[in-house]
């Protein structure tokens, strides 16, 4: 009971301190109501499109730390029978509600994105950072600063239920369920923005060398990166893998920390490894590369998302004709085919468990029964085919990329030598 009442304290004080509008105070000091200025929001767009960058980055840091404090003071200082998230959570989002809805000036306030995104970095740092490098990406290639606080929203939705999914704990689930409320608040405060994005009348940021580089750096990290992590996982960390296990197992003194089972030293059933050291070396590599394949993978769509989103903003503020539709195309098939090799992962796991298990079950029996190894054999084709499965996804992904990295040389060579187009206006 105590801590309930020290837990509503610290959701009333976390609320009045997201409510206080440092954009207002910051735009006083310079002798300008911000509330008849702009957008008259009193957030760091605003204030930023009023009164220059540095002012907007000071007004983001300041809404970023009402968000912050109050989530972190919870997690660490308040507990609840439910798990110390729940502290953070609810006096993070008692801080994002004070921002949204400031009593100060009659519940009108911001748009919520600095506030959450401190308060998400403290409750979900890594889903934050995708919804970062995205507001990023969208900002920076499509020129809408909304458009990329929506897009980010999403992410760090999307991140948080990966995550959820994966850990299926309750602190977890919490947090996805934070994260979704604290997404449906920023996208009903951005009603307005969507009308004039839809209606082609919504204001873009000022076409500035920071923001070309920002987009241009994002690019060219997100496709080397990926074509970096592709060529260096399936033509280096893979093929190595096997073969420095083979040269380990397959050799008449191996070294003293990987004993040889009894069974492989047996005869060799018909359609196994000749010799059946071969096994015990493909095992052990399956073992070490099976848990990259997450990371390999979500690497790859990360990538590739980010890169498909610079590329179809410049291109439709800077068209390249067939060229860069063709580029589009390329990167975007590599990216659906990553995400299938990602989706069909599974199904190679389950199928090399099963390998594994008949394959032990028949080596362990002093004499082979025909049936069993029969099923053995089954298990091994099935896990060989859909193992040849992603390894086509694999390549053909990676070929798709290879092809629309080649076309975006082409393309940025001809846009220097050519003259500049004109970005579209609104």
């Amino acid at each position: 009971m105590e801590q309930f009442g020290y837990l509503s304290i610290g959701i009333i004080v976390s609320y009045l301190v997201g409510a206080i509008p440092f954009g207002l105070f910051l735009a006083k000091i310079k002798g300008i109501d911000i509330l008849n200025q702009g957008s008259g929001n009193i957030g760091a767009t605003n204030v930023g499109r009023v009164l220059g960058a540095k002012y907007g980055l000071a007004v983001f840091v300041l809404d970023a730390l009402k968000g912050a404090l109050p989530a972190k003071a919870g997690m660490l200082y308040l507990d609840t029978p439910l798990g110390p998230e729940i502290a953070g959570i609810l006096m993070g989002a008692a801080a994002i509600f004070g921002h949204l809805f400031p009593i100060y000036l009659k519940f009108k306030g911001g748009k919520g994105i600095a506030t959450s995104a401190g308060a998400m970095a403290m409750l979900v740092p890594i889903p934050l950072a995708l919804a970062l490098l995205t507001w990023a990406a969208f900002t920076s290639s499509w020129g809408f600063v909304s458009l990329g606080s929506l897009a980010s929203t999403v992410a760090l939705c999307s991140a948080q239920a990966f995550i959820a999914l994966k850990s299926e704990t309750q602190g977890s689930m919490y947090l996805l369920a934070f994260t979704f409320l604290a997404t449906v608040l920023v996208w009903i405060k951005h009603i307005p923005n969507i009308r004039r994005i839809w209606a082609g009348a919504e204001n873009r940021v000022k076409d500035s060398t920071l923001w070309r580089s920002v987009a241009s750096i994002l690019l060219q990290l997100s496709l080397g990166i990926w074509l970096g992590t592709v060529v260096f996982f399936t033509g280096v960390i893979g093929p190595g893998v096997f073969t420095w296990f083979e040269k380990l197992c397959v050799t008449e003194n191996p070294p003293y920390w990987l004993p040889t089972p009894e069974a492989y030293k047996a005869n060799t059933p018909v359609g196994f490894p000749n010799p059946l050291l071969k096994e015990q070396a493909s095992r052990l590599a399956g073992v070490v590369v099976s848990p990259a394949f997450p990371i390999y993978f979500s690497i790859q769509v990360i990538c590739g998302f980010t890169a498909m989103i610079i590329l179809w903003g410049n291109q439709r503020r800077n068209p390249a004709g067939t060229l860069g539709k063709t580029m589009l195309a390329c990167i975007g098939v590599g990216l659906l085919l990553a995400i299938a090799g990602w989706a069909w992962e599974p199904k190679v796991e389950k199928d090399r468990i099963e390998r594994a298990r008949l394959t032990d079950q028949v080596l362990l029996q002093k004499a082979y029964n025909q049936d069993l190894v029969q099923s053995a054999l089954k298990a091994r084709k099935d896990f060989t085919n859909s193992h040849l499965v992603s390894l086509g996804l694999n390549m053909t992904s990676a070929l798709g990329m290879l092809v629309g990295i080649i076309l975006f040389a082409i393309v940025s060579a001809k846009r220097n030598v050519e003259p500049a187009q004109a970005p579209l206006e609104n």
